[in-house]
């Protein structure tokens, strides 16, 4: 009998230590869900975060504004390169394509910034102002602009899923151009980012808190 007993002395110690691990684990899991729809909501208010990288060309981005009397426009170029690169590599704002035709020929961060800059403003120019359309335009290349024109005038993201399907049927190897949206592959427009304005306007809060605390 006491053999017995000590037997069930030990299962229901078993049983009892099973439960605490599966409710430390249970707690640990809800603690952690908890916190990732908190940050979650946190950056849905506060915008996208950007990287250290991206705020070290802060004084960079704004001299190069200065230039043309548009300061104002840090923020929104600061949130161009951190959809772009996150600030990373030799060429921060991915410049080459728009400069040279090709990826890479760009190789000094500074150099790459005042392209960057100066041809995000002629793209702001030529689209009349129309924010959202030179911001796509940045990265579909001028032609988008050309489209918009001939298709209401206004931007939508309905415009930049048919500007890259028509860009995406006409290159001459697709495997060039990485989908890098499940979305875009499954509607052939490959080219470019149709969601870029979006992703873009996603950090822009965080841009403008970063230029407010210098």
């Amino acid at each position: 009998m006491k053999k017995k007993r000590k037997r069930k002395q030990q299962s229901l110690s078993t049983a009892l230590g099973t439960v605490f691990l599966f409710g430390l684990g249970l707690f640990f899991l809800l603690f952690i869900i908890s916190v990732l729809v908190e940050n979650d909501d946190k950056e849905q208010q506060e915008g996208r975060v950007l990287s250290e990288d991206v705020l070290a060309y802060r004084d960079t981005v704004e001299q190069e504004l200065a230039k043309s009397d548009q300061e104002s426009l840090a923020p929104l170029v600061l949130s161009v390169m951190m959809q772009e690169s996150g600030g990373r590599g030799d060429d921060p704002m991915q410049s080459s394509e728009s400069r040279c035709g090709e990826v890479g020929c760009i190789k000094d961060p500074e150099e790459s910034v005042s392209y960057g800059v100066a041809h995000f403003l002629r793209m702001l120019e030529e689209a009349d102002g129309e924010e959202a359309v030179a911001i796509q335009a940045y990265n579909f290349g001028r032609g988008f602009i050309g489209f918009v024109e001939e298709n209401g005038g206004e931007f939508s993201e309905d415009l930049a899923v048919q500007f890259a399907q028509q860009q995406y049927k006409k290159v001459d190897n697709p495997e060039d151009y990485r989908c890098i949206r499940p979305e875009s592959e499954e509607l052939d427009a490959c080219y470019g980012d149709i969601h870029y304005v979006d992703a873009v306007y996603g950090y822009l809060p965080a841009a403008e808190a970063a230029y407010k605390e210098k």
